[in-house]
């Protein structure tokens, strides 16, 4: 016998799907209201928009119990810095020692984790121009002058190359990374100091320009130290409102960065159109080895001994005031 299905029976049978949605959609979603939210931004040409679009596709801040809400996107470095400062967000990914430097001048922070090493920052030219690092005696470079890039290529000339600012070579300053690539190509530097993916979208625009120099590795060779570089850090703020919320945001990147590195092609899929440059490019920096995440979070010793032992040589050598104290380092 058929069965006739009368409206009140629609009806019920629709709110049993209702409930059955809710039942199956995943916790994760449903208690993200209760989890704790932190603040986070983005440097619209930075590496970072990579793990942010990655990050927001997948969730894992929200599977590791954390809501992680990118806010705003930033051009400048140095605002981004200034603003991460001053307490507008609440999570930066930036140069360690940047992050050492304002912990030192009293900016209540702390390092979560590192993900990135000075061999990821580069100075590029032009074909015609320097080949090699030495023949920018009497010439300009273009960095970005309040970055711990700049501070740390200004070591390696001068201690491994007897090269000085601003006696043996030009300094002129730019907001950003894309440009210090914009004024190689456009003629007013020989020399920019930038890193990935900065690199391959140029070199996508203008297949004439080439690395010349890789800073990480000339001070890995003349000092025997691979120094880390991006880290993430994490406002105090954020900890005491969500005790043990710099855990669950470390392992978030944490996947995130395994996530991006198992799928690049992916990742570049992305996020190539956030960052208005083509997937080509975004996938050649991962292709060529130019930019690589080798994530070492401070729960765990060995990132926590590669920080400080990083911290060590850079006060030694003049590029941190003073000693950095184990308060700087998330526990």
């Amino acid at each position: 016998m058929n069965k006739i299905i009368t409206r009140r029976s629609a009806l019920i049978g629709t709110g049993a799907l209702a409930t059955t949605a809710l039942i199956a959609k995943p916790a994760i979603l449903r208690g993200q209201a209760a989890m704790p939210r932190v603040s986070y931004v983005t440097l619209a040409t930075g590496f970072n928009v990579i793990l942010n679009e990655y990050m927001a596709a997948k969730r894992f801040d929200l599977k590791h119990g954390v809501n992680i809400e990118v806010i705003n996107s930033y051009v400048s470095v140095t605002n981004y810095y200034n603003d991460f400062t001053a307490g507008t967000f609440e999570i930066g990914i930036g140069a360690w020692d940047t992050w050492a430097s304002r912990y030192l001048a009293g900016v209540p922070l702390k390092v979560v984790s590192t993900v990135t090493d000075y061999d990821m920052l580069y100075i590029v030219a032009m074909q015609g121009g320097p080949k090699t690092v030495e023949d920018l005696r009497g010439k300009t470079l273009s960095a970005t002058l309040s970055s711990g890039a700049y501070r740390v290529t200004k070591h390696a000339l001068s201690a491994f190359h007897k090269m000085e600012a601003d006696k043996d070579y030009k300094i002129q300053n730019t907001e950003s990374p894309a440009g210090a690539v914009a004024m190689v190509l456009g003629g007013s530097a020989e020399g920019g100091l930038t890193w990935e993916p900065n690199v391959s979208v140029g070199l996508e625009r203008e297949p004439k320009l080439q690395t010349i120099f890789n800073v990480g590795q000339d001070i890995q060779k003349n000092a025997g130290i691979l120094l880390p570089y991006f880290a993430i850090a994490l406002r105090d703020e954020a900890e005491k409102r969500h005790p043990g919320v710099s855990k669950l945001v470390s392992a978030a990147f944490n996947d995130c960065i395994r996530g991006v590195m198992e799928n690049p092609e992916e990742a570049a899929k992305l996020s190539a159109a956030k960052m208005k440059v083509s997937e080509a490019a975004l996938l050649s920096a991962f292709t060529s080895k130019r930019l690589v995440f080798r994530p070492a979070s401070m729960t765990d010793p060995v990132g926590r001994e590669k920080l400080m032992k990083a911290a060590e040589y850079m006060t030694r050598n003049g590029m941190l005031d003073k000693t950095v104290p184990a308060g700087f380092i998330a526990s």
